[in-house]
């Protein structure tokens, strides 16, 4: 089969219609190889016969995927390759009806098949990969985002707090004022002391990752750093732990830590569980507390720590519930399907 010669027209017209893949060696180099494999792949499933033309359930083979990612480094929006995936077919379905000798209309039908096949299984697969990337980076630059913030919480607000409550400890014990500007002096130590621990819990949040662990891993290894001198937080899981995508695992852990902070401001005298349940197509994850519980629709605390959850859930097409009342205490109830997309 002598592909490249009679091919050549058809990726010169591709690189007109897109000069920065014409232009760009290592581009160029991608897409002849790619189409050269699409081909091959094409003359293979005509002569075995393949019926089968259907290929989107391969479309995030690990060989198919070099492609999207090259794309997203080069910043090529995935609708070039859709467009030019149209192209290659309508240009070369001649061609490959005449390499193969399919006359019949049986023989042009399964010809037609076997170039989608070949072709669809790289184009597409390639897009998708693109699309992975380029999510990859959002979630990414969320993270350091969130790391930078940290930082900031820690160093700067945390140590101005600390700074502040040093000098109302040395002005209590150096120039004792007034009994009534004692209590004053001492109560606004309790507030900062609060807001202290609230800050730093803040920074440990923000900075937590899932890295290599499995997401329940990951939640107790922050529980503790969180909450070290309490024992009212349980963690169970059952079924068999395995790894969810990276950018599904960290927005589920920030929305499970967003719940026990909640927990934390408002019944951290109650206990609070959390299970998670393993399943074939989706994790289920319970956090439940037996503290005084709230109007889920008149607190505005509730509301706004709900608005924040649900966005993220969004994000990685979770579904959330919270549920609540006055002295039921509160439930949170995230199921995050387990796929790769």
């Amino acid at each position: 089969m002598e592909t490249p010669d009679r091919l050549a027209p058809v990726v010169e017209r591709i690189g007109v219609m897109f000069p920065e893949l014409r232009d760009d060696p290592v581009m160029a180099a991608s897409l002849f190889e790619n189409v050269t494999s699409m081909l091959e792949d094409a003359h293979r499933r005509y002569t075995e016969g393949e019926e089968r033309s259907i290929t989107s359930d391969l479309l995030l083979a690990d060989e198919h995927l070099a492609t999207g990612a090259l794309h997203a480094e080069h910043m090529q929006h995935p609708a070039g390759a859709m467009l030019a995936a149209e192209v290659l077919f309508d240009e070369y379905l001649p061609v490959f009806v005449d390499e193969v000798g399919a006359s019949t209309p049986a023989e042009l039908l399964r010809a037609s098949r076997a170039l989608h096949a070949g072709i669809w299984s790289r184009f597409p697969a390639g897009a998708v990969a693109y699309t992975e990337a380029l999510r990859q980076r959002v979630t990414t630059a969320n993270l350091d985002s969130r790391a930078h913030i940290a930082r900031d919480l820690h160093d700067r607000v945390a140590h101005g707090i600390l700074a502040g409550l040093q000098r109302i400890d040395l002005a209590l014990l150096t120039d004792p004022p007034a009994p009534e500007r004692t209590a004053q002096l001492e109560a606004a130590a309790t507030q900062l002391r609060r807001a202290l621990g609230d800050v730093q819990n803040l920074a440990v949040a923000l900075h937590a990752r899932v890295g290599d662990d499995v997401l329940d891993a990951a939640l107790a290894r922050h529980v503790k750093d969180l909450f070290p001198d309490t024992e009212r937080v349980t963690i169970e899981s059952h079924g068999t732990p395995v790894p969810l995508v990276n950018w599904r695992a960290e927005e589920s852990l920030t929305i499970l830590l967003e719940a026990l902070t909640n927990w934390w401001k408002h019944a951290r005298d109650a206990a609070v569980h959390v299970r998670f349940d393993w399943g074939a197509d989706a994790l289920t994850m319970t956090v439940r507390d037996h503290g005084p519980g709230f109007d889920t629709d008149g607190s505005a605390d509730g509301r706004l720590g709900q608005s924040t959850m649900r966005e993220r859930a969004a994000l990685i097409g979770a579904r959330i519930d919270v549920t609540s009342a006055p002295g039921t205490g509160t439930t949170v109830t995230l199921v995050v399907p387990k796929g790769t997309l």
